[in-house]
């Protein structure tokens, strides 16, 4: 979840309600600017965060605060293994954006650990087709 701290307590936004935030201000990209694969792009954007469960978690920290997803210390790597690989049943594109949207979050933790390092190769593997 994302968590911004205020003068009242936190704001706390649950992935799923950011996922479809995020698609609402995609749509108004200016027609003339979107990517060829438009349609995609929306699905992708709208549905990266839709399987998130942060009340299935650990997501308070040890003060007793929200805890923000940046500030997690450790890297489910399974989970985000599977979010990657359940991305590739919403099409190729889809599955290419989400896998672009794993490494940016993650590419900063690489050396966390090898597990995490043969992801992260993987991602750029298939985006790059290296």
């Amino acid at each position: 979840m994302i968590v911004n701290q205020h003068h009242k307590g936190w704001e706390v936004i649950y992935h799923r309600a950011h996922a479809l935030l995020a698609a609402q201000i995609a749509a108004h990209w200016n027609a003339r600017d979107r990517p060829v694969r438009w349609l995609e792009t929306i699905a992708a954007i709208s549905h990266h965060d839709d399987l998130e469960k942060e009340w299935e978690e650990k997501n308070i920290t040890e003060a007793g605060a929200p805890l923000d997803f940046t500030l997690a210390t450790d890297t489910d790597i399974a989970k985000i293994q599977k979010l990657t690989q359940n991305a590739r049943y919403r099409g190729r594109w889809v599955a290419m954006l989400i896998s672009m949207h794993m490494s940016f979050l993650n590419e900063g933790k690489r050396a966390e650990s090898p597990e995490l390092d043969s992801f992260l190769d993987e991602q750029l593997q298939g985006i790059t087709g290296a």
